[in-house]
């Protein structure tokens, strides 16, 4: 596995994926940002895991807004699911949509046990990213870092 930095990276164009609106996402990134007291995203731009709270917290504030997780912060799979079947980018690509189904599924078996957004965000990111790599789409990710740089000045 490369590190945390792509799965944080994903998490961004996940959300970005699901709100097709870079103003939407920009507006969520700050919203995150001052409600978990983080001052810029250079930590997770710098290619390094989210060791403070301030980062799993906003990890876990952005999957909140993504609706992939429940409001008491635990993972939410018909929430998930719900958003890939909606998702404007996977509309033509019924083989990583189904893809995506099927990880949405197992990572309701997978993230249990975890406490609350700031440590139930970034579980659920790192199952779901870990999961559509595992089906061989590494692809989805691959502008990630571009979509990240804008949205933090």
């Amino acid at each position: 596995m490369k590190s945390y930095f792509a799965f944080v990276f994903a998490a961004v164009a996940l959300f970005a994926v699901a709100k097709a609106d870079p103003a939407k996402l920009k507006q969520a990134v700050e919203k995150c940002k001052a409600s978990e007291n983080l001052d810029s995203l250079d930590g997770i731009k710098a290619n390094r895991q989210p060791f403070t709270s301030e980062e799993k917290c906003f990890l876990g504030c952005m999957t909140l807004d993504m609706k992939f997780l429940s409001a008491d912060g635990q993972y939410d799979a018909a929430s998930t699911k719900q958003m890939i079947n909606n998702c404007e980018h996977l509309k033509d690509k019924p083989d990583e949509k189904s893809a995506a189904l099927a990880v949405a599924d197992d990572c309701g078996k997978t993230v249990t046990g975890c406490n609350g957004y700031c440590e139930c965000g970034p579980m659920t990111v790192g199952c779901l990213i870990k999961g559509m790599m595992a089906k061989g789409y590494e692809e989805s990710f691959a502008r990630i870092d571009k979509v990240l740089q804008k949205l933090d000045g």
